[in-house]
Order: C-alpha cells, then sequence, then structure tokens
C-alpha cells in the first residue's frame, strides 16, 4: 500500500476536504480523475473511472477518510485544514501544505519612544524591533501607526523629521507577500490613523494609495534637492503609473516631480536629511 500522504498537495487537501459535506458523504460525489483522485484510484481502487471523471460512492468516500486517518492520523471529516506549518508537520510529511504563509503572519514593528501593544509598554534601544505574529497582535496603544516600505528607512526611522506624531508605532510592510498587513491592519484597528510611507515615485504613491492608510508622508523637497537626490529611472521606468497616481499629491509636490522628471527613495531621503510632511489621501 503506498504512503499517498507523501505526495498530497495543498490542493489535493482541499479537495477531499470538499468530499465530506453531508450530501456527498451519504450519496457520492463526481470529481475529475486527476491528482489525488487518480492516485487514490489506482492505487486503493477506489471509484469507478468515467473518461476523465472519478465517481465516488459513500463507501468509496468513507474509505478515503479511513486511509488518510490511518496514514496521518488527519480525520478529513471533522479536522480543519491546519493554518500554520507547525500544525500541519503534525500529520503530513510537507508542512508546507499550510494553507497561510509563514512570512506574512509574521510583522517587525517598535514605537519610536516606547512601544505600546497588548497592554503592555516596552522600552525598545535604537535599532531594536519586536517581531510578532499579526494575529497575535490584539491592541495597538498608539494613535498613529506608519507603514515603511523599505527595511532601511524603517529601521532608521527614529532619525527622520516628520510632522507625525510624538510616539508612532513603526511598522515595516516586508516584501510582496505580506504587502496585506497594512489593509489587515486598517481593517482590524480603526481607532489609529494609519500613515503610509513608501518611495516617492509612481510605484511607491500606487503602493500607498493601495494601502489602506488615510495619510501618506511625502518630503518636503526643494526642485535643486529634488534634481540632486533623485532618480530619474524611477520616473521614467514606472511613468505608466504616473497618471494614476499624480493626482493624490498635493499640486506643488505634483509639479514639481513632472517637471524635474525624478521620483527619490525613502534611502535617499534619511540620507540627506530630507523632512517629511503628513498628507492627506484622497
Amino acid at each position: 500500500m503506498s504512503r499517498i500522504i507523501d505526495d498530497i498537495t495543498g490542493s489535493d487537501l482541499n479537495r477531499l476536504k470538499q468530499l465530506f459535506s453531508p450530501a456527498k458523504v451519504k450519496e457520492g460525489a463526481n470529481v475529475a480523475l486527476s491528482g489525488v483522485f487518480d492516485t487514490f484510484h489506482r492505487d486503493f481502487s477506489v471509484g469507478i473511472a468515467r473518461g476523465k471523471n472519478l465517481q465516488l460512492t459513500s463507501r468509496d468516500i468513507r474509505q478515503i477518510r479511513k486511509i488518510i486517518k490511518e496514514q496521518s492520523g488527519f480525520d478529513l471529516l471533522t479536522d480543519p485544514i491546519p493554518n500554520s506549518r507547525t500544525e500541519m508537520a503534525q500529520f503530513f510529511p510537507n508542512e508546507k501544505l499550510s494553507s497561510r504563509p509563514v512570512k506574512d503572519k509574521v510583522i517587525k514593528i517598535y514605537g519610536v519612544l516606547s512601544t505600546n501593544i497588548n497592554g503592555k509598554s516596552y522600552d525598545l534601544e535604537e535599532g531594536m524591533n519586536i517581531e510578532i505574529a499579526l494575529s497575535h497582535l490584539k491592541s495597538i496603544e498608539h494613535s498613529q501607526v506608519v507603514i515603511v516600505e523599505n527595511y532601511e528607512a524603517f529601521s532608521q526611522f527614529r532619525s527622520i523629521t516628520s510632522d507625525v506624531c510624538l510616539n508612532p508605532l513603526v511598522i515595516y510592510r516586508g516584501d510582496k507577500e505580506s504587502g496585506v498587513i497594512s489593509k489587515e491592519i486598517a481593517k482590524s484597528f480603526l481607532q489609529i490613523e494609519l500613515v503610509a510611507w513608501f518611495d516617492t515615485d509612481p510605484s511607491g504613491i500606487s503602493f500607498a494609495v493601495a494601502s489602506g492608510a488615510s495619510h501618506i508622508l511625502i518630503p518636503s523637497i526643494s526642485r535643486e534637492a529634488l534634481i540632486e537626490h533623485g532618480n530619474s529611472t524611477l520616473f521614467e521606468d514606472q511613468y505608466r503609473y504616473w497618471e494614476r497616481v499624480s493626482k493624490v499629491l498635493p499640486s506643488k509636490l505634483e509639479a514639481l516631480i513632472s517637471s524635474v522628471e525624478k521620483g527619490i527613495t525613502q534611502e535617499s531621503i534619511v540620507a540627506n536629511s530630507i523632512p517629511l510632511v503628513l498628507y492627506p489621501l484622497k
């Protein structure tokens, strides 16, 4: 008897779970003869093949449940699909079957003066931050949260001159997989003002608009400084976004970037001590 759980995929597991609705358990089901169902039919003589489909009786479905439970301990009828790799590894060799990515559950945070979360206050030294699973972040005792695009800018936010509140909670946005955390925070903590700080270029502004934030941090920069410290590639390569996102900026900054045709990165803003101002997103 083969160990079907050695090769089972996340998609397979979801397909198997769908068999266990009351109607299908009682009356059987018709499924595509592919993936895990092809293996069950070939190796365990489960079901009757009809062209590209597999006809399963209620007995077949009970047999599928029995085989999976014997090999893994996982009960397709009663056990929910685990959300974490640790939970998944209790049943299946391939812990990556987990429906939730590991990375997007963990965020890096710190408060500029003190870090006040979950009813507790933490004093962190320069360069320190707290890593916490987003699901474990139950309360934020800050009036303002700043989502930061790049890690270098995140780690140096204390050195930035800006008009945010005295003690915002600073959160690293992370990579593309974890970019959705800003929207989750916006939905979960309605009383908090969410601020987005991204590169000041068409792509960065687009991300800020999509983040769910109510405000954006933008550089208070002169024409001369933008010419010196800006990057024309950021504007040229992302020009397709410009017309769509430029209108959210104050007209003076929009006109400046359009005329100079340069964007400016967070790293350049930090390195050249360019102050930031808070601006409401339209």
